[in-house]
């Protein structure tokens, strides 16, 4: 088997030990050999087997899973997740979206192939399923918001349900790092969505505009996002209402120990995010995060002003860094990945401004909150924690686009590869995030 089906057997195979994975048709290797007959389960000695040739169908196409996700428990499960966050309980609870859940559910049900992936991701990579759960119930209120027709509906939620099954077929360990890619595991990183639209691809009358839109949901109108650098005017607006979610979602998750206070603070992100995907998401978005109600409470607890600080000073200093390397870079000849460093050079200079971070005011207020810090300063700290996690965020992307044309730079030319990769050990992030 290919790395790609080895890494989704062994899923099926750990999902054997609770849900039987039962054989739907006879499986052959390609030389036309029988391996497991109709009605086999799934046991690790089979999969052994299985993992030691290569599979004249897909693995998916040829098992199917004791009571995979029907209609009526995806609902269920959305709902029930929706509930537990104020910003999407807000937009979910009303009977439009309702009636339209239920549609889109019901559409899901019609692929036994989705519903097999979606009951192997739930065992398997809980935190990428209930990923899902968000990016399908908050792109869908956004399509609402868009008035977008069914069949796009019906896109953007089985999108959004799947946008980061390609996980299923890589190494486990490969969806928790966020930093310090090797080339190969950066590379591998990348073809997610790639391995995602090709599964979706592959299923029977679903429409191919689903794969596309997840093969894509990475990429930027700047072009600065991955696998294909595509700009805004060639991607569909399905993949940038995903975009749009993986970015409220990666950010709940970093702030939703604040609990009732977290959608202010995905408001505050998002503003230095509205550069990214189509003007027309961005809103929509803000529209539907401003309908969750305002907290009652105070925050109990907020960043120290020293702390933060410490942080600004550290990220102003990265951002020199960075931008001096993003000089010498820009010069070398265009290409996909210079323009890209362009790009989010650009926005990160915009964002750095919009922030206030090299605003000399800013650095004061906060040396004068050190010596006596008040319960009213809570939330312009919060706000300002917010911003910097921006920042570093970009300065990351960043960092990431740089080591690749670093790499790029011809062995021959000493004198630029030895400056380009000295001046990217000095953009130390690791010591941005941990100050």
């Amino acid at each position: 088997m290919t790395s790609e089906s080895n890494h989704y057997c062994k899923n099926l195979m750990e999902v054997n030990k609770s849900r039987a994975v039962v054989t739907s048709q006879p499986i052959y290797n390609e030389q036309g050999m029988l391996l497991l007959a109709t009605g086999s389960e799934l046991s690790e000695k089979r999969a052994n087997i299985l993992l030691q040739h290569k599979l004249l169908k897909p693995l998916e196409e040829c098992v199917g899973i004791a009571s995979s996700f029907n209609a009526k428990q995806l609902y269920e499960f959305i709902n029930k997740f929706s509930a537990n966050i104020s910003g999407l309980v807000a937009v979910t609870d009303c009977e439009n979206y309702q009636k339209t859940l239920r549609q889109v559910c019901l559409y899901y049900e019609k692929f036994p192939l989705l519903q097999q992936n979606l009951t192997v991701l739930s065992h398997r990579a809980p935190r990428i399923y209930f990923q899902g759960l968000f990016s399908a119930a908050a792109g869908l209120a956004i399509a609402i918001q868009l008035k977008l027709s069914q069949k796009e509906l019906q896109s953007v939620f089985i999108a959004g349900l799947f946008h980061d099954i390609g996980f299923l077929y890589l190494a486990p360990e490969l969806s928790q790092k966020t930093h310090d890619f090797s080339n190969e595991e950066w590379k591998a990183l990348q073809a997610h969505p790639i391995i995602a639209q090709r599964f979706l691809n592959l299923i029977p009358n679903l429409p191919k505009d689903i794969g596309s839109a997840i093969g894509n949901h990475h990429e930027r109108i700047d072009g600065t996002g991955y696998p294909y650098h595509v700009f805004g005017d060639k991607l569909p607006m399905v993949s940038q209402i995903i975009a749009a979610t993986d970015n409220i979602i990666f950010n709940h998750a970093r702030y939703k120990d604040y609990g009732v206070h977290a959608h202010s603070m995905l408001l505050t992100a998002l503003k230095l995010s509205d550069n990214i995907y189509f003007e027309s998401v961005y809103d929509a978005a803000m529209v539907l995060f401003k309908h969750a109600p305002s907290p009652n409470t105070t925050l109990i607890e907020a960043p120290s002003a020293d702390e933060l600080l410490a942080r600004q000073k550290m990220l102003r200093r990265q951002f020199e860094n960075a931008k001096f390397l993003s000089q010498k870079l820009m010069a070398l000849p265009s290409g996909p990945m210079t323009r890209s460093v362009s790009a989010v050079m650009g926005r990160l200079g915009i964002s750095v401004v919009r922030s206030g971070i090299l605003q000399q005011e800013q650095e004061e207020w906060l040396s004068k909150t050190m010596q006596a810090q008040a319960a009213e300063d809570s939330l312009s700290l919060v706000e300002m924690s917010v911003m910097q996690d921006q920042i570093y965020d970009q300065l990351l992307h960043l960092k990431n686009i740089m080591e690749r044309v670093v790499e790029a730079i011809p062995a021959q030319d000493v004198p630029l590869k030895a400056l380009a990769e000295k001046a990217l050990n000095q953009i130390d992030l690791q010591y941005a995030l941990a100050t």
